[in-house]
């Protein structure tokens, strides 16, 4: 077996390939670059920091805290109505009494009477509420007005949507265009409701629910009472319903109430005369002329005289 020559060994062996070469120089790049700072920041995480600290700071702006808010809300229907802010969001333009309260963010109005005009912008996160006696409106993001009167509290969109929930349980969602009332829910609420509706020659029937729920109310007192049964009265009159007219009368009557019980007296007088003749009479027009008001039922005494 031929064995190679020492020297042609120790050549091959000692000779400085290529790759190995391409491989010394790296290392020496390597052992040459500068090394970075332990505490240096890279560029990209430096550069997600900065944003991070932008969109921080445009939240910042965007979603300010929450500041009180209180107003006292009075302005007389005759005047020129008053405008107000409650926050950034949130103006209002009234003529009538109320009370604002809570935060720029979730305003609170109370309001007791007259009309309220709020603006409201959209897509803020605003939890505006306006509280009366008959319901709760929960803004949506709009503009509505809030009416309350005798009435009752009348909601009204002008645009947006609003929920409206009554006292009586009822809820709704109205939109631009529309609107809703929740009506009283005291007796002495309904007793206003009637006489305006009264002051408004409203139909009978209108009168005559406003009366019956009145009527049906559980804080229902003598004096509400005999009022309700007067309206009743001057509706069955109206309508020459005379045995329904009668039985309002006595109803009125039998309360007790001193305010009107001469007019009461009368009534019951010339009603049961013309339904039950002039016996069913007598008891009412011996009370009136006991009382001194004999001259007002001088004409039906001469056609009922005393047995």
């Amino acid at each position: 077996m031929d064995h190679e020559h020492p020297l042609k060994t120790f050549a091959r062996e000692t000779t400085f390939h290529e790759e190995e070469r391409a491989r010394y120089d790296r290392l020496i790049r390597q052992a040459r670059a500068p090394k970075p700072s332990p505490w240096a920041i890279p560029w990209p995480a430096l550069s997600l920091g900065l944003a991070g600290a932008a969109i921080a700071a445009f939240f910042a702006l965007r979603t300010p805290e929450p500041t009180p808010v209180s107003l006292a809300m009075s302005a007389s229907a005759e005047s020129t109505a008053l405008t107000a802010t409650l926050g950034e969001h949130v103006a209002v333009e009234y003529s009538g009494v109320g009370q604002a309260s809570g935060t720029s963010q979730a305003p609170r109005i109370v309001w007791e009477s007259g009309v309220a005009t709020f603006s409201v912008t959209p897509g803020e996160g605003i939890d505006l509420r306006v509280r009366t006696p008959e319901g709760e409106v929960r803004v949506l993001g709009t503009i509505f007005d809030v009416e309350r009167s005798a009435l009752g509290t009348q909601v009204r969109v002008k645009r947006g949507k609003v929920g409206v929930t009554c006292e009586d349980g009822s809820a709704v969602e109205i939109t631009q265009g529309q609107s809703h009332t929740c009506l009283p829910t005291t007796a002495a609420g309904q007793l206003g409701r009637a006489r305006a509706l009264q002051s408004a020659s409203a139909s009978a029937d209108e009168l005559l629910q406003a009366t019956a729920a009145g009527l049906a109310a559980a804080d229902l007192s003598a004096d509400t009472r005999a009022e309700l049964h007067a309206v009743r009265l001057d509706v069955f009159t109206s309508s020459a319903s005379w045995p329904q007219a009668l039985e309002e009368a006595r109803a009125y009557l039998n309360t007790k109430q001193e305010a009107r019980r001469p007019w009461a007296l009368q009534r019951a007088a010339q009603l049961s005369a013309l339904v039950e003749g002039c016996g069913a009479a007598q008891v009412y027009l011996a009370e009136l002329e006991a009382a001194g008001a004999a001259e007002s039922v001088a004409e039906l005494r001469a056609r009922c005289p005393s047995p």
